[in-house]
């Protein structure tokens, strides 16, 4: 067999210890690599109390420092933007981070004999990859999954003209889904030959029907954060309205974000304390529990790149409702592995929280198609082997 690829992944988000939840898809996707012939080399941001190097599940981690330790803010809180964008302190911070970046990666590319770059999240990798591609002529190949691409045709427009003559010359541009392809060729068409959609691997050792586990037939579960984009606000509407007619369904929201005393506050007002429960994120192995205990999962978002929480409940066997919105459609067809429901509409959503858990018939029989389907779609050998081929592609 001839010698691994070595592949350097620059990614903001990596899991910082075992049980993170940050960047975890991308965990997966390092480990799989290694069937593959590659050897993939991690480099994101250091954090406190972090390793700035260390091998986690077989493999290499690097961590570049960028400030002190109490001011190692810009990466794992999900609020880079509004770092960015609040104060010329916070454009500072970002150059300091893109700058430190960029150094650690020309030491790793050294020491590693790195023979491919790939970049996760145009930004900040693909800044990164810009400036690293006048230095050298390693082949780079990007991916988007979601929050990147809303953000910058949102903020950032002017940052595309920066970057996109960079961008034309990657070797391929994956996205987790038909909405970002389009989203990305409405910009540029011109980079129609590289784009490809390939969702990230799904890890079925941890998400997979556990018949060990009773479903309750009234749980309704929701995994998300307290933002804008997520709508929570209109879920708790909808359940609200849902609960008049069925007052047995109870909804679990798992997540965290700004917004959450807000959410709480609704909760309260709508007197659905004792139907509603909000509790904080949970490891990959007991957020597969709840998904088995689960009959229906929802995820009422804007916009969202894919809709991590849908697929993987699929391959745990609830029914899944979604908005017909964003990456969400690429997963729900609807009434076939899932309902669709229009976006900030909570008298839809309650129609169709009501219709799945008063029809037993029907929603197993969407829970079904929808397993046959996340099966079938987000296997880990399969995605891991394509993203494989487009390292060994840009090779040649």
């Amino acid at each position: 067999m001839t010698q691994p690829i070595k592949l350097l992944m620059l990614t903001h988000n990596y899991p910082r210890f075992k049980g993170d939840f940050a960047g975890v898809f991308l965990s997966l996707l390092a480990r799989k690599l290694h069937h593959f012939n590659i050897e993939p080399i991690i480099l994101a941001p250091h954090a406190p109390g972090l390793k700035e190097y260390e091998e986690m599940d077989g493999v290499k981690v690097y961590r570049f420092r960028y400030a002190e330790d109490e001011n190692e803010v810009i990466a794992y809180q999900g609020n880079m933007h509004k770092i960015v964008l609040g104060s010329v302190s916070g454009i500072f911070q970002f150059k300091q981070f893109l700058n430190a970046f960029e150094k650690k990666a020309l030491q790793v590319i050294a020491k590693e004999n790195i023979e491919v770059i790939a970049g996760h999240w145009l930004v900040p990798a693909g800044i990164v990859m810009k400036s690293l591609a006048k230095k050298t002529a390693i082949p780079m190949i990007l991916s988007s999954h979601g929050t990147d691409i809303r953000l910058m045709r949102k903020y950032f427009a002017v940052l595309y003209r920066y970057l996109k003559n960079f961008c034309l010359t990657l070797k391929s541009w994956t996205v987790v889904s038909s909405f970002l392809q389009n989203g990305i060729l409405e910009m540029d068409d011109r980079l129609q030959n590289i784009l490809e959609v390939l969702p990230m691997p799904h890890d079925e050792s941890i998400f997979y029907k556990d018949e060990s586990i009773k479903r309750d037939e009234n749980l309704i579960v929701a995994v998300t954060r307290f933002t804008d984009q997520k709508r929570v606000d209109k879920l708790v509407q909808a359940f609200a309205l849902a609960s008049e007619k069925n007052n047995q369904i109870k909804l679990q929201i798992y997540g965290i974000g700004q917004l959450q005393d807000e959410i709480e506050s609704l909760i309260e007002k709508l007197g659905m304390k004792e139907n509603i429960s909000i509790y904080a994120p949970l490891p990959q192995d007991e957020l597969r529990e709840i998904y088995n205990k689960a009959s229906i999962v929802i995820l009422n978002s804007f916009e969202e790149g894919f809709g991590l929480a849908l697929s993987e409940s699929m391959l745990c066997g609830a029914a899944v409702i979604g908005t017909d919105s964003g990456g969400i459609t690429d997963i729900i067809q609807d009434e076939k592995t899932g309902r669709l429901v229009p976006l900030d509409n909570p008298e839809k959503l309650a129609e169709a929280i009501l219709k799945l858990s008063g029809d037993k018939l029907l929603r197993n029989n969407i829970a079904q198609n929808g397993y046959e389907f996340a099966t079938a779609t987000y296997q880990s050998k399969l995605l891991a082997n394509r993203y494989a081929d487009i390292v060994k592609e840009a090779l040649k």
